[in-house]
């Protein structure tokens, strides 16, 4: 009876637990700088008096969590500016994480608070077969990267060795419409690399624009976000039961009409193993053993760089340049030895094979883009120009040795068959 009150508990608990809700937003004051130490408060409209609170970091952000499900509001306040109230906030199953971006408050005029009313804007929507998810209205692109934010997106999937599919077919991968040249492993490593709270939206585009026609697989093109004002930055480490390490770092810097984002990484693995096989072959007349041993280790060093700087010269002018730089350094070794073994346990037949790769690939990538928006809405002019380079360097070594004993038996046995004949 003990144990089953204990399983209720702990059910109710769980289910209480789940039915929670997560939100985030950053403060700013009217030129756009963080507001460190502002209040956001989040009341209830049933119970008033039921209230959830945070302080905003050096970075103007906030995170509330353990919502329960329901209507709320949120009020940001600081010293000296007008307080500014969020009206219409709701948390469901279908909808738990909210994020707020940016909150502005303004020089203090009246002791009445402004009052908006909060537009849900979906995180999923879809138009003539194009998908959008909308990554910055969620409270958990903030702990991700874009890797884990595509594996919430409708149609995408990954295979085994981590291909992102659509539809179970490749997709041309586009950031900031720009088209990224990258092999399976690299691109893995630029995803990884990427911090969710950077990605304004995700788009799958099934139905493509006539320049990418041709991809069977559509197109998805992964939007950025050009950062809050002032500075910011954010750095990862990670380890893997297998020999996989890495590290990845964020920094981003906008001001007046320049945005400049980096993110910067590198990882890497060693494996090391060894295996053998005894392998007994029975004969009429007589019985044999071929045994193998073998022994590897691989190891390679993965660095990757990507730097985005937008320069807004007026409203209508914009200047765009991107940087990538990925890098696969490798060096990998596999030894094997045989042995032919009679029926009185003596060694008759010895060889051992090595076998080793190493190389270096580089690949930078350099993109210029001058994007004039017209008096027409949703009219622009975009000149692009991209400059790729690959170098790749690959070198294989094999080397086998047998010994006398095996060389003489080779040549014996050939000149029987040539006699026989």
């Amino acid at each position: 009876m003990r144990i089953c009150w204990l399983l209720v508990v702990l059910f109710t608990h769980a289910v209480l637990h789940a039915q929670q809700g997560t939100l985030t937003g950053t403060v700013l004051d009217e030129k756009g700088k963080a507001l460190e130490s502002a209040t956001a408060q989040l009341i209830s409209f049933t119970d008033s008096l039921n209230s959830l609170s945070a302080g905003t970091d050096k970075s103007g952000s906030f995170t509330i969590f353990s919502i329960p499900y329901g209507y709320y509001k949120l009020r940001v306040s600081y010293v000296g500016l007008q307080p500014v109230t969020i009206d219409s906030i709701y948390f469901r199953a279908e909808r738990f994480d909210f994020n707020l971006n940016e909150i502005t408050l303004k020089p203090k005029q009246s002791d009445l608070d402004e009052i908006i009313i909060y537009a849900e804007k979906p995180l999923i929507q879809s138009k003539d077969g194009n998908i959008t998810f909308n990554a910055g209205e969620s409270a958990l692109s903030q702990g991700s990267n874009a890797s884990d934010l595509l594996a919430q997106v409708p149609l995408v999937t990954k295979d085994p060795d981590g291909k992102v599919l659509v539809r179970g077919k490749e997709p041309k991968i586009l950031i900031d419409d720009k088209p990224v040249e990258l092999n399976l492993q690299q691109l893995q490593d630029l995803l990884e690399s990427l911090p969710g709270s950077s990605i304004e939206k995700i788009e799958v585009l099934t139905n493509p624009p006539p320049q990418y026609a041709n991809e069977q697989g559509g197109v998805i093109n992964i939007t950025t976000k050009k950062g809050t004002v002032g500075k910011s930055g954010r750095i990862s480490l990670f380890a893997g039961t297998r020999g996989e390490f890495g590290a990845n770092g964020s920094f981003s810097y906008r001001k007046n009409g320049l945005a400049v984002n980096i993110n910067a990484g590198f990882a890497g693995n060693q494996f090391n193993g060894n295996g053998y096989s005894i392998r007994q072959n029975l004969y009429n007349d007589s019985v044999n053993f071929f045994n193998t041993n073998s022994n590897y280790a691989n190891q390679n060093i993965r660095p990757n760089l990507r730097a985005n700087i937008d320069y807004e010269i007026t409203k209508s002018h914009l200047l765009n340049f991107v940087l990538l730089y990925n890098q696969n350094r490798f060096d990998n070794n596999n030894g094997t030895t045989y042995r032919n073994i009679n029926r009185f346990d003596e060694l008759y037949r010895l060889s051992s094979r090595n076998i080793g790769s190493n190389g270096n690939n580089v690949n930078p990538n350099v993109s210029f883009t001058y994007t004039y928006k017209t008096k027409i809405p949703g009219e622009v002019l975009r000149l692009y120009t991209n400059f790729n380079y690959s170098d790749n360097e690959n070198e294989r070594l094999f080397y086998q040795q047998k010994t006398l004993v095996q060389l003489v038996v080779l040549r014996m046995s050939k000149l029987k068959f040539i006699l026989t004949c």
